[in-house]
């Protein structure tokens, strides 16, 4: 588990997917795998460097058997860099990941299911 990030798990939409096909999931992971690797991508850009490790801790994760997904920092700082502290300013690059790719993040779900019925 990150030090600090987002997880999307148990929300109001996921109970209404428990009814879905093996296919219709296989789609949605894939879809939400690659908003992953974009958002992952954005916030190692956007992270503070000193060493390169806050940035280089950065991941995403599919967590398959409830339609999960995890996307945060691993470092044991990182929560005190996105948030800053009163000796330090924040340095958000968590957040505004999330932010910027937020409706490809639906789009993806969307996207996923839409693919099962073509």
């Amino acid at each position: 588990m990150p030090n600090w990030g987002v997880e999307l798990r148990l929300d109001t939409f996921t109970p209404k997917l428990t009814g879905l096909t093996d296919r219709m999931k296989r789609n949605i992971l894939d879809n939400v795998d690659g908003v992953g690797q974009e958002m992952e991508n954005t916030a190692k850009s956007l992270a503070a460097v000193r060493t390169g490790y806050m940035r280089d801790s950065v991941f995403h994760d599919i967590v398959e058997s409830d339609l999960g997904f995890v996307f945060g920092a691993k470092a044991n700082y990182s929560g005190y860099v996105e948030f800053g502290t009163r000796f330090m300013r924040a340095q958000p690059f968590i957040r505004p990941a999330l932010d910027a790719n937020q409706q490809k993040l639906l789009d993806a779900i969307l996207h996923g299911v839409m693919q099962a019925f073509a």
